[in-house]
């Protein structure tokens, strides 16, 4: 399975050096054409999802929690962004209940889904994680939050780390695609800057690659970051002319 799943990545990893990474949303999501998975119905969503009882169940509560909310990074449907998540576990083999974090990570930090209801609704091991991976909203500033974040992640395990890097795979792709844009925009919608969050996927590639080294996502996010300093650079050069 090791060898199986390394043999993935690097297919994976083929795949984002020929794109831009912005293929997987889309069919990670569902989404046809480039259309956004806005309102999901039987025949949008993907056969992995509508195949299996377990994912179905934590797609209609991931849209539920979600609804049409937006990222502040891009602007895409958060629904997009955790299928996308979800999409790229799913591909690499990861079991269902690991695919199912990834569809729900967001839903009670970002989302309408309260901690009881996830515990009822999908049961302890998928909250535990989920909760594993959201971020204590009351610690500030931004940058000790975050720190926070990557410092829970890392003593959850392997298991919630694999989903946190599948997460700032579609994260640093994200922030990206906003700059690409329009940088102002984006921060605007954050309520922080592009440095600060590129510092902090920084330090959270650094984090996976202390405590999980041979993660099969590490290749493709060091790539993301490249290209995500390389937008940046281009963007700051392009604002400091008269």
């Amino acid at each position: 399975m090791l060898f199986r799943r390394k043999a993935l990545a690097i297919a994976m990893l083929r795949r984002w050096l020929r794109g831009s990474g912005d293929h997987s949303v889309d069919r990670a999501a569902g989404g046809r054409d480039g259309c956004p998975l806005s309102r999901p119905t039987k025949s949008a969503i993907p056969e992995w999802i509508s195949s299996s009882r377990l994912l179905s169940k934590a797609f209609r509560l991931a849209t539920r929690a979600h609804g049409s909310e937006r990222r502040p990074s891009g602007g895409r449907l958060f629904l997009e962004h955790v299928a996308e998540v979800a999409g790229l576990l799913q591909r690499l083999e990861f079991d269902e209940g690991l695919v199912a974090v990834g569809l729900l990570h967001d839903s009670v930090e970002r989302g309408t889904l309260s901690e009881s209801e996830l515990r009822s609704e999908m049961g302890e091991s998928i909250r535990w994680l989920v909760m594993a991976l959201s971020e204590d909203p009351t610690i500030e500033p931004f940058d000790e939050r975050k720190a926070a974040l990557r410092d829970q992640v890392a003593v959850a395990g392997v298991r919630a780390v694999t989903v946190f890097a599948a997460d700032k795979l579609s994260d640093i792709a994200g922030l990206r695609r906003g700059i690409e844009t329009s940088p102002k925009a984006a921060e605007a919608r954050m309520g922080a800057s592009v440095a600060s969050m590129a510092g902090h996927y920084r330090d959270s590639v650094r984090m996976i690659a202390a405590v999980r080294p041979g993660s099969v996502f590490l290749s493709a996010l060091r790539l993301e970051l490249e290209r995500l300093d390389s937008v940046a650079a281009a963007q700051s050069a392009a604002a400091s002319l008269p």
